[in-house]
Protein backbone atom coordinates (compact mmCIF):
# COMPACT_ATOMS: atom_id res chain seq x y z
CA UNK A 1 0.00 0.00 0.00
CA UNK A 2 1.38 3.41 -1.34
CA UNK A 3 1.50 6.34 1.88
CA UNK A 4 -0.67 8.33 2.52
CA UNK A 5 -0.17 11.54 1.10
CA UNK A 6 -0.11 14.87 3.60
CA UNK A 7 -2.41 16.42 0.84
CA UNK A 8 -5.18 14.53 1.04
CA UNK A 9 -8.54 15.70 2.62
CA UNK A 10 -8.39 15.88 6.15
CA UNK A 11 -10.63 13.14 7.94
CA UNK A 12 -10.13 15.25 11.18
CA UNK A 13 -11.48 19.00 11.62
CA UNK A 14 -8.37 21.57 12.48
CA UNK A 15 -9.82 24.03 15.00
CA UNK A 16 -7.60 26.92 16.27
CA UNK A 17 -7.68 27.38 20.25
CA UNK A 18 -9.51 30.31 21.00
CA UNK A 19 -7.98 33.66 21.72
CA UNK A 20 -9.94 34.39 24.83
CA UNK A 21 -10.98 31.91 27.49
CA UNK A 22 -14.28 30.83 26.71
CA UNK A 23 -15.11 30.81 30.53
CA UNK A 24 -14.65 34.48 31.27
CA UNK A 25 -17.09 36.97 31.10
CA UNK A 26 -17.14 40.97 31.43
CA UNK A 27 -19.50 41.49 34.53
CA UNK A 28 -19.75 45.37 36.26
CA UNK A 29 -20.10 43.28 39.62
CA UNK A 30 -18.83 40.12 40.27
CA UNK A 31 -19.87 37.06 42.04
CA UNK A 32 -19.35 37.30 46.03
CA UNK A 33 -19.27 34.49 48.90
CA UNK A 34 -21.60 34.94 51.44
CA UNK A 35 -20.15 36.43 55.13
CA UNK A 36 -20.18 32.78 57.03
CA UNK A 37 -19.23 29.56 54.76
CA UNK A 38 -20.92 26.88 55.77
CA UNK A 39 -19.55 23.67 56.56
CA UNK A 40 -20.64 20.10 58.37
CA UNK A 41 -18.87 17.06 59.97
CA UNK A 42 -19.09 14.53 57.11
CA UNK A 43 -17.91 10.59 56.55
CA UNK A 44 -15.94 9.95 53.78
CA UNK A 45 -14.39 6.85 52.09
CA UNK A 46 -11.41 6.14 50.22
CA UNK A 47 -9.02 3.85 49.40
CA UNK A 48 -5.15 3.97 49.21
CA UNK A 49 -3.03 1.51 47.06
CA UNK A 50 0.69 0.51 48.42
CA UNK A 51 3.44 -1.85 46.37
CA UNK A 52 5.33 -3.62 49.42
CA UNK A 53 8.48 -5.87 48.90
CA UNK A 54 7.87 -8.66 50.80
CA UNK A 55 10.73 -11.53 51.39
CA UNK A 56 10.10 -15.38 51.51
CA UNK A 57 10.24 -15.11 55.56
CA UNK A 58 7.14 -12.46 55.38
CA UNK A 59 9.69 -9.54 56.08
CA UNK A 60 8.98 -6.12 55.14
CA UNK A 61 12.23 -5.45 52.21
CA UNK A 62 10.49 -1.72 51.45
CA UNK A 63 7.43 0.13 50.64
CA UNK A 64 6.03 2.02 47.67
CA UNK A 65 3.18 4.46 47.87
CA UNK A 66 1.02 4.06 44.79
CA UNK A 67 -2.12 6.13 45.57
CA UNK A 68 -2.65 8.18 48.62
CA UNK A 69 -5.98 10.02 48.95
CA UNK A 70 -4.32 11.51 52.53
CA UNK A 71 -1.11 12.89 52.03
CA UNK A 72 -1.06 14.88 55.07
CA UNK A 73 -0.91 11.01 57.00
CA UNK A 74 2.13 9.60 54.43
CA UNK A 75 4.68 9.73 56.98
CA UNK A 76 2.57 8.17 59.21
CA UNK A 77 1.26 5.50 56.67
CA UNK A 78 4.69 4.76 55.71
CA UNK A 79 6.03 3.87 59.36
CA UNK A 80 3.08 1.89 60.09
CA UNK A 81 3.48 -0.39 56.90
CA UNK A 82 6.90 -1.26 57.55
CA UNK A 83 5.64 -2.90 60.95
CA UNK A 84 3.75 -4.64 58.87
CA UNK A 85 4.14 -8.55 58.59
CA UNK A 86 2.74 -11.26 56.47
CA UNK A 87 2.40 -14.52 55.49
CA UNK A 88 4.73 -15.15 52.07
CA UNK A 89 3.95 -15.45 48.78
CA UNK A 90 3.37 -18.87 47.82
CA UNK A 91 4.23 -20.42 44.21
CA UNK A 92 2.89 -24.00 44.35
CA UNK A 93 4.40 -24.83 47.40
CA UNK A 94 7.66 -22.73 47.83
CA UNK A 95 7.55 -19.44 49.46
CA UNK A 96 8.53 -16.64 47.09
CA UNK A 97 9.87 -13.29 47.54
CA UNK A 98 7.62 -10.56 45.37
CA UNK A 99 5.69 -7.15 45.13
CA UNK A 100 2.61 -7.44 46.96
CA UNK A 101 -0.14 -5.28 45.87
CA UNK A 102 -3.07 -3.57 48.19
CA UNK A 103 -6.28 -1.79 48.47
CA UNK A 104 -6.73 -0.42 51.84
CA UNK A 105 -9.76 0.44 52.11
CA UNK A 106 -10.51 3.77 54.50
CA UNK A 107 -13.14 5.53 56.58
CA UNK A 108 -12.27 9.05 57.05
CA UNK A 109 -14.47 10.87 59.89
CA UNK A 110 -14.19 14.58 58.64
CA UNK A 111 -14.66 17.61 61.30
CA UNK A 112 -16.26 20.61 60.07
CA UNK A 113 -13.51 23.27 59.58
CA UNK A 114 -13.85 26.24 62.34
CA UNK A 115 -11.48 28.84 60.27
CA UNK A 116 -11.66 29.39 56.87
CA UNK A 117 -9.99 31.77 54.56
CA UNK A 118 -11.94 31.91 51.31
CA UNK A 119 -11.15 34.07 48.32
CA UNK A 120 -13.01 34.10 45.07
CA UNK A 121 -11.66 35.83 41.77
CA UNK A 122 -14.02 36.18 38.81
CA UNK A 123 -12.44 34.51 35.49
CA UNK A 124 -12.32 36.89 32.83
CA UNK A 125 -11.93 36.24 29.01
CA UNK A 126 -8.03 37.29 29.87
CA UNK A 127 -7.33 34.67 32.58
CA UNK A 128 -5.37 31.83 31.63
CA UNK A 129 -6.73 28.00 31.58
CA UNK A 130 -5.47 26.22 34.21
CA UNK A 131 -4.44 22.30 34.28
CA UNK A 132 -7.45 20.58 36.59
CA UNK A 133 -6.36 18.38 39.26
CA UNK A 134 -5.91 14.95 38.23
CA UNK A 135 -8.03 12.31 40.15
CA UNK A 136 -9.62 9.78 38.67
CA UNK A 137 -11.97 7.35 40.12
CA UNK A 138 -10.11 4.30 41.33
CA UNK A 139 -11.14 1.79 38.68
CA UNK A 140 -9.69 4.19 36.13
CA UNK A 141 -6.75 4.59 38.17
CA UNK A 142 -6.15 0.89 38.13
CA UNK A 143 -6.55 -0.17 34.58
CA UNK A 144 -4.05 2.42 33.93
CA UNK A 145 -1.60 0.65 35.68
CA UNK A 146 0.72 -1.15 32.80
CA UNK A 147 4.10 -0.92 34.25
CA UNK A 148 6.70 -3.65 35.18
CA UNK A 149 7.78 -3.80 38.95
CA UNK A 150 11.32 -3.57 40.06
CA UNK A 151 13.71 -6.24 40.59
CA UNK A 152 12.97 -8.07 43.68
CA UNK A 153 11.27 -11.72 43.46
CA UNK A 154 8.61 -12.61 40.96
CA UNK A 155 5.73 -10.97 39.36
CA UNK A 156 2.83 -10.99 41.60
CA UNK A 157 0.91 -12.08 38.93
CA UNK A 158 2.54 -15.81 38.56
CA UNK A 159 2.02 -16.68 42.20
CA UNK A 160 -0.66 -18.72 43.82
CA UNK A 161 -1.06 -17.35 46.80
CA UNK A 162 -0.51 -13.61 47.49
CA UNK A 163 1.27 -12.10 50.47
CA UNK A 164 -1.53 -11.55 53.02
CA UNK A 165 -1.09 -9.49 55.96
CA UNK A 166 -1.18 -10.68 59.13
CA UNK A 167 0.10 -8.14 61.59
CA UNK A 168 -1.09 -4.33 60.53
CA UNK A 169 -0.08 -1.83 63.02
CA UNK A 170 -2.13 1.71 62.04
CA UNK A 171 -0.70 5.00 63.23
CA UNK A 172 -2.08 7.06 60.31
CA UNK A 173 -5.38 7.50 62.31
CA UNK A 174 -6.20 11.13 62.98
CA UNK A 175 -5.35 14.58 61.53
CA UNK A 176 -5.42 17.74 62.62
CA UNK A 177 -3.38 20.64 60.68
CA UNK A 178 -3.83 23.06 57.71
CA UNK A 179 -5.73 21.99 54.23
CA UNK A 180 -5.68 24.10 51.61
CA UNK A 181 -7.88 23.80 48.48
CA UNK A 182 -8.03 25.45 44.57
CA UNK A 183 -11.52 24.79 42.58
CA UNK A 184 -12.96 27.22 39.75
CA UNK A 185 -17.07 26.96 40.62
CA UNK A 186 -19.78 28.37 37.88
CA UNK A 187 -22.33 30.61 40.68
CA UNK A 188 -25.40 30.45 38.82
CA UNK A 189 -27.83 33.71 38.38
CA UNK A 190 -29.18 32.65 41.77
CA UNK A 191 -26.08 32.48 42.98
CA UNK A 192 -25.71 28.54 43.72
CA UNK A 193 -22.64 26.68 42.71
CA UNK A 194 -23.34 24.48 40.09
CA UNK A 195 -20.21 23.38 38.73
CA UNK A 196 -16.84 22.90 40.00
CA UNK A 197 -13.14 21.89 38.76
CA UNK A 198 -10.78 20.68 41.14
CA UNK A 199 -7.34 22.78 40.56
CA UNK A 200 -5.43 22.03 44.15
CA UNK A 201 -6.14 19.41 46.75
CA UNK A 202 -3.63 19.17 50.05
CA UNK A 203 -5.58 15.82 50.57
CA UNK A 204 -7.93 14.38 47.94
CA UNK A 205 -10.33 13.18 50.22
CA UNK A 206 -11.50 16.39 50.62
CA UNK A 207 -12.45 16.52 46.97
CA UNK A 208 -16.03 15.65 47.09
CA UNK A 209 -16.56 16.82 51.12
CA UNK A 210 -16.02 20.36 49.63
CA UNK A 211 -17.93 20.33 46.70
CA UNK A 212 -20.45 18.96 48.98
CA UNK A 213 -20.12 21.88 51.32
CA UNK A 214 -20.11 24.48 48.58
CA UNK A 215 -23.36 23.25 46.86
CA UNK A 216 -25.33 24.77 50.12
CA UNK A 217 -23.51 28.27 49.73
CA UNK A 218 -26.01 31.02 48.55
CA UNK A 219 -24.00 33.31 47.17
CA UNK A 220 -24.91 36.68 45.23
CA UNK A 221 -24.57 36.12 41.61
CA UNK A 222 -22.50 38.35 39.13
CA UNK A 223 -24.37 41.35 37.46
CA UNK A 224 -23.77 42.23 33.93
CA UNK A 225 -26.02 44.47 32.23
CA UNK A 226 -28.07 45.50 35.26
CA UNK A 227 -29.25 41.86 35.97
CA UNK A 228 -27.59 38.27 37.55
CA UNK A 229 -25.65 36.34 35.03
CA UNK A 230 -23.82 33.13 35.16
CA UNK A 231 -20.20 33.22 36.22
CA UNK A 232 -17.08 31.01 36.73
CA UNK A 233 -14.75 31.94 39.31
CA UNK A 234 -11.87 30.82 41.22
CA UNK A 235 -12.24 29.67 44.59
CA UNK A 236 -9.18 29.00 47.25
CA UNK A 237 -9.99 27.85 50.29
CA UNK A 238 -7.66 27.36 53.17
CA UNK A 239 -7.71 26.96 57.13
CA UNK A 240 -7.43 24.17 59.91
CA UNK A 241 -9.22 20.86 59.65
CA UNK A 242 -9.46 17.79 61.32
CA UNK A 243 -10.24 14.10 60.87
CA UNK A 244 -10.23 10.39 62.01
CA UNK A 245 -9.21 7.75 59.58
CA UNK A 246 -10.26 3.87 60.62
CA UNK A 247 -8.62 1.42 58.05
CA UNK A 248 -11.52 -1.06 57.71
CA UNK A 249 -10.25 -3.74 55.23
CA UNK A 250 -7.07 -4.93 53.50
CA UNK A 251 -7.56 -6.20 50.07
CA UNK A 252 -4.67 -8.04 48.69
CA UNK A 253 -4.54 -7.72 44.81
CA UNK A 254 -3.47 -10.06 42.02
CA UNK A 255 -1.70 -7.60 39.89
CA UNK A 256 0.83 -4.76 39.95
CA UNK A 257 0.64 -1.28 40.84
CA UNK A 258 3.50 0.14 39.18
CA UNK A 259 2.75 2.70 36.23
CA UNK A 260 4.40 2.53 33.00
Amino acid sequence: MPPTRVTDPSVVAILQAPAENPFGIVAEVPATLPPKLSFTDAVANGASFVSARVDASGRIMGVRPQRDPIPSLAGAAQRSLARWVFDPARRGSEKVETWAAMRLDLEVEIDAPRSVQATLTPITPATAIPRPFSWVPDEVWLESRKGAPPDGGVPIETVDNPPMPRKTPWDADSYKGPFSAKFWIRVNSSGIVEKAIPLEASDPILLPYLRRAMSAWALQPARANGAPVGSWNELSLSGQISYRVDLKQIASLRRTLFGS
